[in-house]
């Protein structure tokens, strides 16, 4: 069973609010893909990572990165855009 820990202090801050969801999309991937050589993820643990736009004011969230192990041990990732706020 995967256990999943959101309080692991890791919050990614990229774009701002007047950005197009795809060009949202496209940074929270790179920046997930920045965070892959660095994430220390346990076996069997899921690792949830909040993305929000960089902008002063009330934050926006853009979606919720979901990092894991795969079968092989090799970090993998999932970007969840369904509780966005934008």
């Amino acid at each position: 069973m995967k256990k999943e820990n959101i309080q692991n202090g890791i919050a990614i801050q990229s774009g701002k609010t007047t950005d197009s969801m795809e060009k949202l999309t496209k940074l929270c991937e790179q920046e997930a893909e920045k965070v892959l050589s660095t994430i220390e993820i346990p076996e069997n643990e899921i690792v949830s990572v909040p993305f929000w736009v960089q902008e002063p004011g009330f934050p926006e969230l853009i979606c919720v990165g979901k990092f894991k192990r795969d079968e092989s041990g090799k970090v993998v990732y999932e970007l969840d855009f369904s509780e966005s706020t934008l």
